[in-house]
């Protein structure tokens, strides 16, 4: 009775284990997420409710983007960036990114579809350790970030609020940003890709607006 009472209680401690598995797995919610109202911006399979952009007015048409193994992903002979269909203003925004050690990318916020490059219709988080100034985590030509490095070839997370003129910016749990500014308070969530730095891969984009 002893030895089949243990293995009941193995069998329920790897039922426990599979289920937190599961609750972590890239691009999904947890229940307390799903009740909080964060919403997934990508369904983990197909790139619905994203837009591809040319890096500007001027250049070619942005390079091709994909989804494979559960990520969206670029590795093209020409800049660009995929932008959201839908606009935001105050959010909290959780994404997940994959990059080599120089790889040049970025995440923008609150940027516009036309009329200009994102970085400057919008914020761009930045995602690369040697700029001059406004390395990873900065809010480049806006809000400087604390000293960082990417996890080189490893999934990073980012945890991102913008809360009217108020950003925080957390990288892999450290909080590395805590500022203000208002140049720009509303547009899309875009994810950028810079030629010459390798592939790019985000996974895991989970978007909760803030109401007022």
């Amino acid at each position: 009775m002893k030895r089949f009472s243990n293995v009941i209680g193995l069998l329920a401690a790897g039922c426990l284990t599979l289920g937190a598995l599961r609750a972590q797995a890239p691009n999904t919610r947890t229940k307390a997420e799903i009740a909080a109202g964060w919403k997934l911006l990508f369904d983990g399979s197909t790139l619905r409710g994203w837009e591809p952009h040319a890096a500007s007015a001027t250049e070619p048409a942005a390079t091709a983007w994909g989804v494979a193994a559960g990520a969206i992903f670029c590795d093209g002979d020409r800049r660009g960036w995929l932008g959201t269909a839908d606009a935001f203003g105050d959010f909290n925004l959780k994404i997940e990114f994959r990059v080599g050690a120089e790889t040049n990318s970025g995440v923008f916020l609150r940027s516009q579809k036309t009329g200009g490059i994102p970085a400057e219709t919008g914020y761009e988080l930045q995602i690369w350790d040697f700029r001059p100034t406004y390395k990873t985590g900065a809010l480049v030509n806006h809000i400087e970030a604390e000293p960082t490095k990417i996890l080189a070839n490893q999934w990073n997370s980012y945890d991102v609020t913008a809360d009217g003129d108020h950003f925080v910016v957390i990288l892999n749990g450290k909080k590395v940003l805590d500022g203000r500014d208002s140049a720009h308070s509303s547009g899309v969530i875009g994810l950028q890709y810079n030629t010459g730095g390798g592939k790019v891969e985000f996974r895991s984009i989970k978007i909760k607006p803030i109401k007022r």
